[in-house]
This record gives structure tokens, sequence and C-alpha cells, in this order.
């Protein structure tokens, strides 16, 4: 009963996350003027895939939750959450205002916003496929009480060692770059910079909990980027 109440509270969260993602996106843009901002093909297929992305959130909350890492953040760890977070407000807010303004954009033009349309929809995939599949490696280890770690190294995890990180990124970049929004893209990698921290405090907790078992799957990965 108690999970079932907090797979309901995660969900409910997300639903108010993407209520509040797509009003600040529409409000930037500008309330008066809703036909215009779906005027462009990209920025329609950019409300259609977010809406994709959180319906499959909302299948699929505890694949997002589950970590390689204790349940327990440190206060560090949760700073660096809300320091990501306001970022990834601040370039929602920008981005659609910047488009509408024609205010501090990148060149490009259409081929620079549909190619955020393909950066989206990739790291989608990847992101997505990464929680369910660390979802079906970690679930029984999770709802067994079970201590300790299991390293996961199938799957998209075979290729990378942050493979949910990576499609995170390439949807951070593409938002600011339908809106061809300079300011955007800039605190979008703001974002990203609080990601790499996270990353790099999570390697180092996985490399003392894991010892040789850790470094020798680093030895065969790459962190984010395969073959780079």
């Amino acid at each position: 009963m108690k999970e079932i109440y907090h797979l309901l509270k995660i969900k409910i969260a997300i639903f108010f996350i993407a209520l509040v993602i797509f009003a600040v996106i529409l409000i930037s843009w500008g309330l008066d003027d809703i036909d215009g901002f779906l005027a462009h093909p990209a920025r329609m297929m950019l409300l259609f895939l977010l809406l994709i992305q959180f319906i499959i959130l909302e299948f699929i909350p505890w694949g997002w939750i589950l970590t390689r890492l204790p349940a327990s953040p440190s206060d560090d760890n949760k700073l660096i959450a809300f320091i990501g977070a306001m970022g990834i407000l601040l370039f929602l807010m920008i981005s659609p205002f910047s488009d509408r303004n024609e205010w501090m954009q990148l060149g490009g033009g259409d081929v620079l916003r549909y190619f955020g349309v393909f950066l989206f929809t990739l790291g989608s995939i990847i992101a997505n496929w990464a929680s369910i599949h660390l979802y079906q490696k970690l679930v029984i280890q999770y709802h067994r009480n079970q201590q300790g770690y299991q390293l996961v190294t199938t799957g998209p995890f075979k290729y990378v060692r942050h493979p949910r990180d990576f499609g995170i990124i390439l949807i951070f970049l593409s938002i600011p770059l339908i809106f061809i929004s300079s300011l955007g893209f800039f605190l979008a990698i703001f974002s990203i910079a609080g990601l790499f921290e996270r990353i790099a405090r999570e390697e180092q907790v996985l490399r003392q909990e894991l010892g040789d078992e850790w470094l020798d799957y680093v030895q065969k990965t790459k962190c984010l980027v395969p073959w780079v």
C-alpha cells in the first residue's frame, strides 16, 4: 500500500511538472499569440514531443527515479538539483521569448530548428530506453529491499556509463535550438554543467562501492558519448 501511495505521488508530481513546463513555454511566448507559436511546424513538434514524453513518464515513473546510488541524496546533491532546475526554468522562459521577439537569435534558421527537433527525439529515445532498462534490472532488488549496489552494464549501459544523462543533455540542447535562442542555449549549457557535477559525484561513489568492478567497467565504456 505504501508503495502504491508513493507511486501515485510521483505520477501527480510528473503531471504538475508537465503543466508547469507547458505553461512556462506558452506564457513566455505570449498567450495573446498562440496562433503565432503554432505557426511554425518545429514549435508544434516540440509541444507534441513534450506531450509524448510526459505520457511515457506517467507509465514508467519508477524507471526515471531509480538510481544506482542510495535513495537519500546528500544536501549538496539537493543543491545541485535546485540550481539545475532553476537553469531549466530560465532557458525554458528565455527561449520562446527570444524567438517571438527576434532577440539574441542563433543563425541557421529552419535548419537549426529541425535539428533541434531531431535532437529532442533522439534524446528522448535514449533516455527512455535507459530508464526502462534500469528499471528492469533493478526493480527486483529494490522491491526486495536489498542493500548494496548492482552494476548495470547491459542495454544502453553497454555503450556509455550514463545514457540517461546523455539523453537529457540532448533534450536540454534541443529546446533553445528549436527556438533559435542564443541566450537560451547558453542557459541550457549552464544546466548541463550541473548534470556533469552530479555525474562526477555518482562516479566517485560507485568507484568507492564497487572498486575494481567499476574500474573495469570504466575501461570498457565511455562516460556519455559512445566511441568519444
